[in-house]
């Protein structure tokens, strides 16, 4: 056999291996661990920290910290934009407390939660566009490529009122995603937000368990059913 040909034989036999190499995300998946339930330490999420956010907007960050905790200590909501019947976006849609469901083709990887039906598309191997160049959004514009084993993802464009944690950020905010799976059914997002609100990248790590057989529910939010008043409590209102 010539040179040339145990080249060719090796280039072929590398495509091979690394499309082998990309694994099936195909699915459906809830939060691991579920609420009463101990997490493997090898699949547990990170936690998330405080965003390192810069001295300026630090203050109005905490001050609306001591708020939610003063909430959820009434029983009431956090006046966020559940309350106001919003989805919540990139990157809070992918810790939604709800099943999401994953669908993977070769051009284009689609994740619905279920929480609001919310829909994010990845397009595969195309150039991210810079923050500018896109109409800002709930979700951004997201592209995806594989290293190896893991999905990276990145997105841009997300409106800065679509806060995680009410953390505030600017138009040019870019989320990173490095997903995979630790186990065949436990699978792990990696994600670091890099914004000139920060003072360095902020990451944290969810994990996903497969829920075979599950198919997702209808989730639909009746507009204008419960309100956040001026004091911040919360009210039902009942017609138009």
């Amino acid at each position: 056999m010539t040179a040339k040909a145990l080249l060719l034989g090796a280039l072929l036999a590398g495509t091979a291996v690394a499309a082998m190499a990309e694994p099936n995300f195909n699915g459906t998946w809830e939060r691991y661990p579920p609420a009463g339930e101990k997490a493997d330490p090898r699949y547990a999420p990170s936690g998330i920290p405080d965003p390192p956010l810069k001295p300026q907007y630090k203050g109005e960050w905490q001050a609306k910290q001591k708020l939610l905790a003063a909430r959820i200590e009434e029983g009431q909501p956090a006046g966020d934009n559940y309350v106001h019947c919003i989805p919540d976006g990139m990157p809070a849609m992918m810790m939604g407390i709800f099943p999401m469901e994953v669908f993977m083709r070769k051009e284009q990887i689609n994740i619905t939660q279920e929480a609001f039906t919310q829909v994010r598309r990845v397009y595969m191997n195309e150039k991210l566009p810079k923050w500018d160049e896109v109409d800002p959004s709930f979700y951004g514009r997201s592209v995806g490529r594989w290293e190896g084993d893991t999905l990276v993802i990145e997105t841009v464009g997300i409106k800065t009122n679509v806060q995680f944690r009410w953390t505030p950020h600017s138009d040019a905010m870019k989320i990173t995603e490095r997903i995979r799976l630790l186990a065949p059914d436990i699978l792990q997002d990696q994600i670091t937000v890099e914004d000139d609100f920060l003072e360095k990248p902020w990451t944290y790590s969810y994990s996903f368990r497969r829920m075979k057989g599950y198919k997702l529910q209808e989730y639909v939010c009746e507009d204008n059913r419960e309100y956040v008043d001026e004091t911040g409590g919360q009210r039902l209102r009942i017609g138009k």
